[in-house]
């Protein structure tokens, strides 16, 4: 049954830090249940309020005995934090104080149904990221969050990094063996060896036609930074080894398959794509799936053979012209 206050008190709960008061519990508890989307409560206290109603239209007699009943126990289907566990009746003159309190304390933000279906999709990125990461590093684990900050730049459906990652490379490689100081070095061989070997075109899909503005109301996980920047540390570790030999004539089969196996996976996964960028962007518009697969095409091309083991040979060799 439902449950008024006595003539000089009142029920009150918080949504946060927002008070709820009314002088029937179930219909504070109701809003409450609202609020927090907790279906099985709205049920539960929609009959309660109906009752009420139907309450109110008989005797003051039947009434004084509904309000002598002592007040039912929050409802079971509250969870541990829910605002419906902290309902309380409080006395008119008190009214002011405890919302003071109240608002100040809050509780723990309620997790409505659709901050849940949320957060079961963080988690299952965040399987699918975990996964592909121990392929390479079988002991990696990291937490992921929804992002709720956006980019002003926007999120790129291929990495913007595929545009640098052999120059650094180069570069690091360069520095680590003072390759620079040695006699006939050829600054311009190794500009252009440091170069990526894709179109203009596809450079600028890259860069700036392939983003993704997503709204601040847009669910959003940045799982491809993590898994790029895990699968690229990995790239870079494996390709300065084989260089780190010098003499092409010293580079191991082991050495080879090394990198290869890493540009395999890389490309198989997709590593370098932000899944939820690639979907919002191509919004199965056709033009967009075949300029997706264009741009697709040519980066596997320049890592497995433009900017792969061969190219690291391909350094080598150059630089044994370096006396």
């Amino acid at each position: 049954m439902a449950t008024a206050a006595k003539k000089d008190t009142v029920w009150i709960g918080f949504m946060d830090i927002v008070p709820v008061i009314g002088a029937v519990r179930e219909a504070v508890e109701l809003v409450l249940a609202l609020y927090e989307g907790n279906k099985a409560v709205i049920k539960e206290k929609e009959k309660a309020v109906e009752n009420l109603v139907k309450e109110s239209l008989k005797k003051h007699g039947k009434l004084t005995t509904l309000r002598d009943k002592p007040p039912p126990a929050p409802a079971a289907a509250a969870d541990e934090f829910s605002g419906l566990r902290n309902v309380r009746e409080v006395r008119m003159e008190m009214i002011i104080e405890y919302v003071v309190k109240g608002s100040k304390k809050g509780t723990k933000p309620p997790i409505s149904v659709e901050q849940k279906a949320r957060e079961k999709r963080v988690e299952a990125i965040k399987k699918d990221m975990l996964e592909k990461i121990r392929i390479i590093k079988p002991d990696f684990n990291q937490e992921l969050e929804e992002q709720l900050k956006r980019s002003r730049r926007g999120e790129h459906v291929f990495n913007n990094d595929i545009l640098r990652f052999h120059s650094k490379v180069l570069t690091e490689f360069i520095q680590r063996h003072s390759i620079n100081n040695r006699q006939g070095y050829n600054q311009q061989a190794m500009n252009d060896l440091g170069r990526h070997t894709l179109t203009q075109n596809t450079a600028n899909e890259i860069q700036t036609n392939m983003v993704v503005h997503f709204g601040e109301d847009e669910f959003y996980v940045n799982a491809n930074g993590v898994m790029y920047g895990e699968y690229c540390r990995a790239l870079r570790d494996a390709m300065l080894d084989l260089l780190g030999h010098i003499n092409p004539v010293n580079v191991t089969p082991v050495d080879r398959e090394r990198v290869n196996t890493i540009i395999g996976d890389m490309n198989n996964l997709e590593i370098y794509v932000d899944q939820l960028a690639k979907v919002s962007w191509i919004a199965n518009t056709a033009t967009k799936r075949t300029r997706f697969d264009n741009v697709r095409q040519e980066v596997v091309h320049m890592y497995h053979t433009g900017r792969g083991v061969d190219w690291c040979i391909r350094i080598l060799n150059e630089v044994s012209t370096f006396v």
